[in-house]
């Protein structure tokens, strides 16, 4: 089938609403990105076409007077770039990855699915969610997310892409992610600082890079903030690494962090926030940690007993594959599709 992605803030190949819808599609879907905060235009990447609504400019600012004219000319344009690339790729449905999104895509009468990043949050639960979901085919979501009345497909990543490999020493961390304050860079930094001999790199970008940046500057070298990388690199990037650091605020009780899984799919020991999600489904195989000193003292151990980890860096291999491998929900997006699209397949 061919499916339009319908986004407002997605930064092509580098953001999970990126990585998780075509992990999903895999080979036997074509997809193409619709970018409401982008300019007008299309480009190729990773084979994939994207094209902007052209909200872009002053038009991404409140104005001072008339800004619901200002949101009404940004729904305008995202619909009518929705429309158009809908039928000039002949598309089949369209896959909504906001609210936004998804109103653009009902209101403009194109068959539509919703996506969300992250545990359903307030800002979702607006007077019209419930019709918005009513007439979505389906959903997908972070593991246990319920949405009453509808479908709802955990969304991961490919983890057959990662290689397993076994380094002989611990040496250096890595934390893959968003720089900004939910995710703690900060904590990361002076966790590394306060360990005897650990190494650490941030891979990343937001809105506190150039401010991580400054700070890693300060470390003699021992941390070190560097460019994002693209979906398909990550692999490699883990390959340079030993131990996968989860650093995030608690905003809700378990929280989704996709880079554990990666972590230990490539064998990389992980250390996450006691709400991360694995530290609930499966606490024996990773570090578990609260403060800068916790996060020190594990990767103080992991130096000092690094061969000891071997067994539970395969047990955590093996099950990540067993209960986070994108073949679950594939197998069960293309159920739906042939019952959804009989007509189509």
């Amino acid at each position: 089938m061919r499916i339009i992605v319908a986004t407002t803030h997605t930064i092509p190949v580098y953001s999970g609403g990126w990585t998780t819808p075509l992990d999903l599609f895999g080979q036997d879907h074509q997809a193409m990105y619709v970018i409401r905060k982008h300019r007008l235009g299309t480009k190729t990447l990773e084979g994939i076409k994207c094209a902007g609504a052209g909200a872009t400019g002053v038009l991404t600012v409140p104005w001072k007077r008339a800004d619901r004219h200002r949101y009404r000319l940004i729904q305008w344009l995202f619909r009518r770039a929705l429309k158009k690339h809908f039928d000039k790729f002949n598309a089949d449905f369209v896959l909504c990855l906001d609210p936004e999104a998804g109103y653009s895509a009902m209101y403009s009468g194109l068959p539509y699915a919703m996506r969300f990043h992250s545990k359903l949050a307030p800002e979702h639960l607006g007077p019209d969610f419930s019709g918005l979901m009513k007439k979505a085919v389906f959903a997908t979501a972070c593991p246990a997310t319920h949405i009453p009345d509808i479908e709802v497909l955990a969304h991961n990543q490919d983890l057959s892409r990662f290689i397993y490999s076994e380094k002989p020493s611990a040496e250096r961390a890595l934390l893959l992610t968003s720089i900004d304050s939910i995710h703690e860079p900060e904590l990361f930094i002076e966790g590394i600082m306060l360990s005897k001999t650990m190494k650490g790199d941030i891979v990343g970008t937001g809105e506190d890079r150039n401010k991580i940046t400054d700070l890693c500057k300060k470390t003699g070298g021992r941390v070190r903030c560097l460019p994002p990388v693209p979906r398909l690199k990550v692999p490699e990037l883990l390959s340079n690494y030993q131990v996968g650091i989860a650093t995030v605020q608690e905003i809700s009780p378990v929280v989704y962090q996709m880079k554990v899984n990666a972590y230990m799919a490539a064998g990389l020991f992980t250390l996450a926030k006691p709400w991360t999600h694995i530290a609930y489904e499966a606490p024996d195989l990773i570090g578990i940690f609260t403060t800068a000193q916790d996060m020190a003292d594990h990767l103080d151990y992991l130096s000092d007993n690094w061969e000891e980890t071997l067994t539970i860096r395969r047990q955590a291999r093996d099950w990540i594959h067993r209960h986070y491998s994108v073949d679950i929900p594939r197998k069960r997006f293309n159920e739906i599709l042939l019952d959804k699209f009989p007509s189509l397949n």
